[in-house]
This record gives C-alpha cells, structure tokens and sequence, in this order.
C-alpha cells in the first residue's frame, strides 16, 4: 500500500511558518514596550498627541496580531499586518534619514521576512511592492512632496540619480537575497513534506503495531481463558455444578451481557434452561424457560442445525427469541454442545455491544463449547456408573445378607479373641487401642480391635486396614462358595424330583411321590396337594 504525497503548504509547513510568525510578533510587541513608551510620552510633551496615538495604536495593532494566533485561517493576514507595520517604521525610516540611512536596512527586512513567511503568490507580491514602495518614495522625495530628511547631511533623497542607484542595487541584492530566500523555503517545505509522509507513515505503522499488539493481547486472553474454564471442566464431576461454573466463567472471563446453557430434554423437543447469568438467569431458571428445537430462536435453529449462529445486530435477525429478560442485548451467539455426534444442548453468549463478536471470539468460545460437551458427556457417564456400581453394591449387599442367613455354620455373631486374657485386659490401661473395619461394599460386617503397649505407626495402620479388606474379601468368598454349593444341593434335588415323578405314569403315585419327596427335602411333618379341575373356555 503506498502512501499519498501531502500537497505544498501541508500542515507541517504551515505550521514551521506560523511558529516563526509567532516568535517574531512576540519579539516586535516586547521590543516596542519601551519605545512607545519614549517615543509616544515625548511626542505628548512636544504637543505632537496624534503622533503619541500613532505610536500607541502601533503597538496595539501588534498585541492585536499577536493574540489572533488562536485563528489559524488569519495567518495570511496576520504576516501582512507585520508587513504594514514594518512598511511604517521603514516609512519613518525614510524620513528621517533619506536615502542613505536605515530606511535601506528597514526595507530589506521587509521584503526578506514577507518572502519567508507569505505563502505563495502573496510573497511575490510583497517583493514587487517592496521594490515599488523604494522608487514610490524616491519620486515623492524628489518632487518635493516630503520635506528633506532632517539627519541626512548631504541631502541625497533630493537627486533622482540617488534613489536609482539605491534601487537598482536593492533589486539586485533583492532579487539574489529572494531567489535564495525562495530556494531555501522550497527546500525547508520539501523537507517538511517528507517528514510529514516519514511520521504518517510512522503513525500508520504505530497504529498498526498497537492494533496487532491489543488483538494479540485480547487473543491471549481469551486462550488463558479458554485454557481456564478447561482445566476447571475436567475437575468437575457433577453437570449440574459443571455447567453453573462454565456459565459464570464465561461471562466473567470475557466481559459479557449474559451466558446461558440449555440442554435438550429426554423427549428432544425442546432445550431446557439450565444454567443461567446473574438476575435474569435466576428469573428464567425459576420459570422454567424453554425453547423449543428448531423454532423461532437461535438456541433452537443452533441444536436442530448442529451449527454456530450468529446475530451481530439482533434486531435484523428474524431467527431470534426476543427475551424480555434481556433487553440490552445487541449481540448473540448460540454455540450447540455435541459430544461423540449427539447433541447435548446448546450455550448462548451475548453482548450489549453490536458487532461485540469476531472470528477470533468465535473460535475461543468454540473451543470452550467442544470442552464443555465433552466434560458434559462424561459426567453423565461418570453418573450412570456410579449409579451402576451402586445398584452392584446394593445387590451384592443384599446377596451377602442372604448368603450369611442361609448358611446354618454361620452364627449371628461371632467373637474370637487372640492374646490376653479379659481381666488382664481390663486391667492393662495403658494399652493402645486400634480397630479395624471388616467392610464390603458399603456394609460393615465387623470390627477387629487390637491393642498393643507401644503407639501405632502409620504404616502399621495402613497394614491393618489392609488386612481387613482381604479379611472381608475372604469372608465374601467363603459365602459365595456356601451359596454355590446351596445352589447345587438344591438342583440336584430338583433334579432327583424330575427323575423320580418322571419315572411313572400313572397319577396317584405321581401324587404320592410328590409328597413323600416334599417331607423329606423340605423337613415339613404335613403336606397335601389340592387338585382343581380348569374352566372350559369357549
């Protein structure tokens, strides 16, 4: 990309132009402070007051032009109310001296500081003038029409030839001096011009800098944040407690209206608020707000899409619910929450600025959505195997209870006791005491209590535990055993049944042996068997 050339008289220049103007009006009015203080209290006592009113207005035309620097469009007439000023005191320079005095010098300086300082074609003017102005008073001079200088002592500004000699010379010297002069400005507003393009195109590159610099910050941002809410997902097992945290999160981390995640209910027709922001999300959630998948919101268009949705200004998206909850909201987005292809639900994002989203944010808080999804998913998965393993504990509970009733060597409580005798014990104060849970599966099945004369070390604890958990196992295995050879026992009667009822075919033996078998296995002192006949049916 290239960078246009600023046009002659740029800003720059101008203002180098103007800062001189300044120094030298600021010069001209401190300089004049005591000469028209002289100048104008000795005209008053020589009885010349128009001539002191002349000097004081002087000056305060030179205040005047001074203070006009708050105007920058009054520049040009500003350097020509200077010129008028210095014109005057060449006027009076003239006049007092003639030809050969300061008037020369005056004018010079004149001509000079217009040349410097007027823009183009007012400084071409002022030279033509300045050269006019010196032949204007050498005509005057010559004709009588001003009196003779009073300190010229040989009357020079009276002889024409005079005048030409001096003109011919200021010319030259004018017109070398100007060209130079013109020349230099030239050169000092081209210089001026490339240091203006060099800082804009500085300027442009700084901003540019300081752009990447904000986008790189913001970026870095979002990707701790993103880096945040991973770690912090992957720590929580609870869905409930999982998707309070992301929303929060979320909303904190990147400085949002509102962040709100639904999930899809078990019929799949519509996303269930669950988690919601501040106020309104605490509203909504008490409400129960719901929307249904594929209507007339973005939550529903995202999860029936399985696609992102974006409104940058919500009030030109027709695919959008308008939350009366919310009515700050300028932006929106709705991400879908999809884990191993199905989707779980969908989390919308917004802002109470227009156009708040870029592709940047859009990819952080996708990834954010990926994460959450698939935490999401394993917590549920984490739920239903606890779930399982809970119902697996209960049922082997349940079938420890009935292992232990049906075992008939197994009394209802047992004690064995190792080492000292009980009065010794009671007596031995001093012991330390540890006991020791026989558990399985959430049931206590015992304790075991050892003393010992000397403190527990922990790894003697640690032991100790141990050995009740294989203890427990053991006894978990020893009634798995009784209840296996239960089982068989038991099948094999029923087997022995079969064969013997199945030996005959005749009914009453059938009868007949059914009870005697039924006495015998089942240890009863009675048993009948009551036969009715079945209802036809038509």
């Amino acid at each position: 990309m290239t960078t246009p050339k600023p046009r002659r008289n740029a800003v720059g220049v101008g203002g180098f132009r103007e800062r001189v103007l300044n120094i030298l009006l600021g010069m001209a009015v401190v300089a004049s402070i005591p000469i028209v203080a002289v100048n104008a209290r000795t005209a008053a006592k020589g009885g010349a007051y128009g001539l002191a009113a002349a000097y004081i207005g002087a000056f305060l035309f030179l205040v005047a032009l001074f203070f006009l620097k708050a105007y920058p469009r009054l520049y040009t007439w500003r350097v020509w109310g200077l010129m008028l000023v210095l014109y005057g005191v060449t006027t009076a320079a003239y006049s007092i001296s003639g030809v050969v005095g300061d008037g020369r010098v005056w004018l010079f300086g004149t001509i000079a500081i217009g040349t410097l300082l007027l823009p183009e074609p007012h400084n071409f003017i002022n030279l033509l003038f300045g050269l006019t102005y010196h032949f204007g008073m050498g005509f005057i001079f010559t004709h009588g029409w001003l009196p003779a200088p009073p300190n010229e002592p040989n009357l020079h500004s009276n002889l024409p030839a005079a005048w030409t000699r001096t003109g011919f010379t200021l010319v030259g010297v004018t017109l070398t001096l100007g060209a130079a002069l013109v020349l230099y400005r030239r050169s000092l507003e081209n210089t001026l011009e490339e240091s203006e393009t060099l800082n804009a195109i500085l300027e442009k590159e700084r901003r540019r800098l300081e752009e990447q610099g904000r986008t790189l910050e913001r970026r870095l941002a979002q990707i701790r944040a993103a880096s945040e809410i991973a770690r912090t997902v992957t720590t929580i097992l609870d869905p409930d407690e999982l998707i309070e945290r992301v929303v929060n999160l979320v909303r904190d981390r990147f400085d949002l209206y509102y962040v709100g995640i639904f999930l899809v209910d078990e019929r799949g027709e519509y996303a269930v608020l669950r988690a919601g922001t501040g106020e309104a999300g605490r509203k909504m959630l008490a409400e129960g707000h719901k929307l249904a998948i594929g209507g007339a919101s973005m939550i529903g268009w995202s999860i029936s899409n399985r696609k992102p949705r974006i409104a940058l200004d919500v009030g030109e998206d027709a695919v959008r619910f308008a939350n009366p909850h919310l009515p700050l909201t300028r932006t929106e987005l709705a991400l879908p929450l999809i884990s191993h292809g199905e989707v779980l639900g969908a989390m919308t994002v917004q802002s109470e600025r227009p156009l708040a989203f870029d592709e940047d944010d859009l990819a952080a808080l996708q990834s954010i959505v990926d994460n959450v999804a698939t935490a999401l998913h394993n917590a549920r998965l984490y739920q239903e195997a606890q779930q399982g393993l809970q119902t697996l504990a209960e049922t082997h509970r349940r079938f420890l209870a009935e292992a232990w009733q049906m075992s008939a060597d197994t009394p209802e409580q047992v004690e064995i006791a190792i080492g000292a005798s009980e009065d010794t014990a009671e007596s031995n104060t001093s012991a330390y005491p540890l006991e020791v849970p026989i558990s399985l599966y959430g049931q206590v099945l015992g304790t075991i209590v050892l003393e010992s004369e000397t403190p527990w070390s922990e790894e003697d604890k640690d032991f100790a535990a141990q050995a009740g958990a294989q203890l427990a196992l053991a006894i978990e295995n020893l009634y798995l055993t009784q209840h296996a050879q239960q089982s068989a026992r038991e099948s094999r009667l029923v087997s022995d049944l079969s064969e013997r009822l199945g030996a005959t075919l005749d009914f009453d033996t059938i009868l007949q042996t059914a009870l005697r078998e039924f006495r015998q296995i089942l240890n009863v002192s009675e048993a009948e068997i009551h036969l009715v006949a079945p209802e036809a049916t038509e």
